[in-house]
């Protein structure tokens, strides 16, 4: 997969782990600065962090732009001084020039005396897409931060800074189809698995895609990386190669697993799946036709089942 260089505001959660860590391992210092309480809406959640540079560079969002140039001068006090702080801004703020849109208040905590090879472990962990907490005392002027990855024993003051895989996206088939969806599924910061039995659509996602899987014979089908954090989305328009490949995704811990094609060609499929030994539940798994809206070009489908995924993702699209 090639570089891509994102905006500061647009860097993954574990990015912003992995600009502190190199900016550490350069012996040059960083803050990490995180939301550790709300008072009222905004944009953004409790734990959202902001990792900030010795020279104002930073990676991550705070908020919309209006919080990060106030945090980046406040980190650099905090590095000089060497002391971590709380910080307050919005309602009961003493910072009368720092007002947010939302009218409700934000605290946050900024960590000056960070362990290097702590965050390299945090880092490490979640590029083996292994689930782990960072967790804190806010009330501390010297760092707490310790790492936790299975039972979550939080001491008393201690903030809870979770974090899971990140979205992965597995697209199976050939087409166009693919290629545009891999190529947004790209700026959505997922994982991106293309397996196909067309060494061009491979090719043409190569830039976009983190594996790429080679398809053999629709009998062979080989063992895919699904997990509970991973969307099946297949995109064959010869429908023999889907019904193994759909048939091992739906009997996977993934989360989602749809398909592309009309409501006739999805009722063909089922029947074909039965004939597999698809149970009930199986089928009550598959999202059929693909996307949250009608589509007739690449793009458009690409929109709608990426829309389709992150709403089930996020909670939004799944059955009560």
């Amino acid at each position: 997969m090639s570089e891509h260089i994102l905006p500061p505001g647009l860097n993954g959660d574990l990015d912003v782990l992995a600009f502190a860590v190199a900016e550490l391992e350069a012996g040059r210092p960083a803050a990490l600065v995180t939301i550790v309480g709300l008072d009222g809406p905004f944009s953004r959640p409790l734990g959202a962090q902001l990792a900030v540079a010795g020279d104002k560079r930073f990676a991550g969002s705070i908020s919309g732009g209006c919080l990060e140039q106030a945090l980046t001068e406040e980190a650099q006090i905090a590095m000089k001084e060497g002391g971590n702080r709380t910080l307050r801004y919005g309602r009961g703020s003493p910072y009368l020039d720092v007002r947010l849109p939302c009218g409700g208040g934000i605290d946050l905590y900024v960590d000056v005396n960070l362990d290097v090879a702590l965050l390299q472990r945090a880092v490490a962990l979640g590029r083996k897409r292994k689930p782990f907490s960072l967790l804190f005392d806010p009330s501390s002027k010297r760092s707490t931060l310790r790492i936790e990855e299975s039972e979550i024993n939080p001491r008393t003051g201690e903030f809870v800074r979770r974090f899971e895989p990140k979205l992965r996206i597995l697209l199976a088939g050939r087409g166009w189809e693919i290629v545009a969806m891999s190529q947004l599924a790209r700026t959505a910061d997922a994982e991106i698995v293309v397996a196909s039995q067309e060494p061009a659509t491979l090719e043409f996602c190569k830039p976009h895609a983190d594996q790429l899987i080679q398809l053999t014979t629709p009998a062979n089908t080989p063992k895919l990386p699904l997990d509970e954090h991973t969307a099946v989305a297949c995109l064959f328009h010869e429908h023999e190669w889907e019904a193994p490949l759909l048939l091992d995704a739906l009997r996977s811990p993934a989360f989602y697993v749809g398909a592309l094609g009309s409501r006739q060609t999805h009722q063909r499929r089922i029947e074909t799946l039965q004939a597999l030994g698809a149970g009930p539940d199986d089928i009550a798994r598959l999202k059929g036709p693909i996307g949250l809206f009608a589509s007739r070009d690449p793009r458009s489908l690409a929109v709608s089942a990426l829309a389709e995924i992150v709403s089930v993702w996020t909670g939004e699209g799944r059955a009560p």
